[in-house]
């Protein structure tokens, strides 16, 4: 009598539920995890400029005319040069790739919601160039205004 080797259908019909059992647990803690980063990094970038118009104001003595002033003006680091931001760092909700563009704007005026970093020169602050609420796809984010944090 000759044998056959190999699964029987049963055995593969338990493999193939492990394993989706397996996915349903595993997939769900993935999902989402990109946007809570891509906010993080938005909320830690934004907090880097203003920190950076902050020691701005403490070496120079006033607050910068404009956002691009961090980038061209240099300050002494223990007898370094060095300039407040050697680059604008990406905001990240617009664009997974990220948008550094940057908008001088007044207090009165609206930013324009067009991505990036705008500048409220006569309040000396920075906000994130998003105007409109966050739809559900950013989650516990969803109707949040990024321009208000």
């Amino acid at each position: 009598m000759r044998t056959r080797r190999g699964f029987t259908l049963i055995e593969i019909m338990i493999v193939i539920t492990i394993i989706a059992i397996l996915a349903a647990t595993i997939i769900p803690n993935f999902i989402g995890f990109d946007v809570e980063a891509r906010i993080a990094a938005t909320q830690t970038n934004l907090s880097s400029i203003r920190t950076r118009i902050t020691l701005f104001r403490a070496k120079e003595g006033k607050y910068p005319d404009s956002i691009g002033e961090l980038m061209t003006t240099q300050y002494d680091d223990m007898g370094i040069k060095r300039p407040y931001l050697d680059r604008i760092p990406a905001e990240l909700i617009t664009d997974k790739k990220g948008v550094s563009a940057t908008e001088d704007i007044s207090s009165s005026d609206t930013p324009s919601g067009t991505g990036g970093w705008a500048y409220i020169k006569d309040k000396a602050d920075v906000v994130i160039n998003v105007t409109e609420p966050l739809n559900s796809k950013w989650g516990s984010y969803a109707g949040q205004k990024p321009n208000e944090w």
